[in-house]
C-alpha cells in the first residue's frame, strides 16, 4: 500500500467513529424509517455500499 492510501485509511477510520455518534438517543427500538429519514444513517449506508462496490470493482479487474 502506498504512503497515500495508508494515510487515507487511517484518516478515514478516525472519522468513522464521529460520524457514528452524529446524534444522540437510544437506537434499540429504531425502526427502517428512522434508519433512511435520518442523513448521518444515509452516509454510512451510502459509504458502506460504495465501499463494497469499490472492493467488487477491484476484484473483478484483477481477473
Amino acid at each position: 500500500m502506498t504512503p497515500f492510501k495508508t494515510s487515507t485509511v487511517a484518516l478515514l477510520a478516525a472519522l468513522i467513529p464521529g460520524v457514528a455518534l452524529a446524534h444522540p438517543g437510544d437506537h434499540r427500538f429504531a425502526d427502517l424509517m428512522h434508519l433512511i429519514r435520518e442523513p448521518d444513517h444515509l452516509a454510512m449506508i451510502g459509504i458502506a455500499v460504495a465501499a463494497v462496490v469499490y472492493g467488487v470493482v477491484k476484484l473483478r479487474a484483477r481477473r
